[in-house]
């Protein structure tokens, strides 16, 4: 009978700490769960909002690489743009002082065109000139000396224009030999009729003119020189020669 009892109360001992080791196991086990269940809860959250922010991270990353390569890809234009147009410039420049250039050499060279001309002028008359004075006789040079004064002189007389203003009261004559008394007379009588006023005549001696004259009231000058007539032959014959 007491053996029976022991056994009765190890059994009822042992259900009983059987039943409190379970309830206490499942409370420990079931919160563990719980909190285990937080955790991996958290954890996807977590995750979650990281896989979120990369992928905003990378959206932002290429937005604003995409951002950048447009500004590189506007600043290659603008540098492009900007190196092309000091090209044209350059080149504008260029070519400007280039026909700058060729316009300075075209004018020097008319210039020195121009100016062999003038001096041919003047060596093919000084030329003529010296030819005349060689072929003509002292006879036929004083000749035809003494009738281009007589022309000049009644040129001047039957001068009927307006007569000019001038304040001069001496005529400067250039001739290759000296005026003779009635000449001169007829040149002093003339001016002195054509200025109301008394007028004396300065005569010069120049052998280059070969044969006329050339008289100088201030600033008017009548050419009757035999030099200035072969120049103006001269000018005729090449005139109609270039035709």
């Amino acid at each position: 009978m007491l053996l029976w009892q022991l056994v009765l109360i190890q059994v009822i001992t042992f259900v009983v700490l059987a039943v409190l080791l379970h309830q206490f196991l499942y409370r420990q086990v079931t919160r563990s769960l719980g909190r285990l269940q937080q955790l991996y809860k958290e954890n996807r959250e977590r995750e979650e909002e990281l896989k979120r922010r990369r992928e905003e991270t990378e959206q932002e990353l290429r937005t604003t690489t995409a951002r950048n390569q447009e500004e590189i890809g506007k600043l290659r234009a603008e540098a492009e743009a900007a190196t092309q147009k000091m090209q044209d410039e350059r080149l504008a420049q260029a070519k400007e002082e280039g026909r700058r250039i060729v316009a300075e050499a075209e004018a020097k060279r008319e210039r020195m065109r121009a100016s062999l001309v003038s001096e041919m002028k003047e060596q093919a008359v000084g030329l003529a000139s010296d030819i005349i004075g060689r072929v003509l006789t002292a006879q036929m040079a004083q000749g035809i000396h003494q009738h281009l004064i007589d022309e000049l002189i009644e040129e001047i007389g039957k001068s009927d224009g307006p007569r000019p203003e001038l304040d001069a009261d001496k005529v400067e004559v250039v001739v290759p030999f000296p005026l003779t008394q009635t000449q001169q007379e007829r040149l002093s009588t003339i001016f002195s009729s054509r200025m109301g006023r008394s007028v004396n005549i300065h005569e010069t001696i120049d052998a280059e003119i070969v044969a006329g004259m050339v008289v100088r009231l201030e600033n008017v000058v009548l050419d009757g020189s035999l030099k200035t007539k072969v120049k103006g032959m001269l000018a005729y014959v090449r005139e109609n020669l270039s035709r």
